[in-house]
This record gives C-alpha cells, sequence and structure tokens, in this order.
C-alpha cells in the first residue's frame, strides 16, 4: 500500500476519526478541504511526501527490524551450539551403550 491522504481540517469529523483516502484523491468528502499526506501509523501532517511514517513511527519500525535481526541471530547462535554439544553427547552415549 502507497502513501495516504487525510483531511487536514482538524474540525473535520474525517480528521478527528483519521479517515484515510487514497493518493489519488484531493479533497475530503466530509468538509471538502485540501487533502494532505498523513502517518500510516498515527495520522499526523507529513511535510515530505516521499515517506509513508512520520519520523517517530519510522524510527519505530527500524527498531522492530533491528530487534527482529539481533533476535534472529541468537536464536540461530543458540541452535548452532546445541546441534554441535547434541552431537557430541549422542556420540557419547553411544560409546556408553555399545
Amino acid at each position: 500500500m502507497g502513501k495516504i491522504k487525510g483531511c487536514g481540517n482538524e474540525s473535520c469529523e474525517a480528521h478527528k476519526k483519521k479517515i484515510t483516502y487514497k493518493e489519488s484523491e484531493a479533497f475530503c468528502s466530509k468538509c471538502g478541504s485540501p487533502l494532505v499526506y498523513v502517518c500510516k501509523d498515527c495520522y499526523t501532517q507529513l511535510p515530505d511526501y516521499t515517506e509513508k511514517y512520520c519520523v517517530r513511527c519510522l524510527a519505530k519500525h527500524e527498531d522492530r527490524k533491528n530487534k527482529a535481526k539481533k533476535v534472529g541471530g541468537g536464536a540461530l547462535a543458540v541452535g548452532c551450539v546445541i546441534l554441535t554439544f547434541g552431537k557430541k553427547a549422542l556420540d557419547v552415549a553411544k560409546k556408553i551403550k555399545g
């Protein structure tokens, strides 16, 4: 989904309910005010039309991505350690049994 627009008129019902419009639409269907680009998460008006999120929400998304990468890398390392020691434990068990 691309960038979204919202009503810039703070007294409008569409603004209060955070109703979003398609990028191709130009005016609010409730009050007729020109539509502005808004953040997909918090509905803050965006000064730069190249982004989908405001600075705060973009930082939140980046933090989530970085945490997911760290957790994923840690899980992989733990899996490798378990696999390594698990094989050694299995070899010891075979020697004791046999």
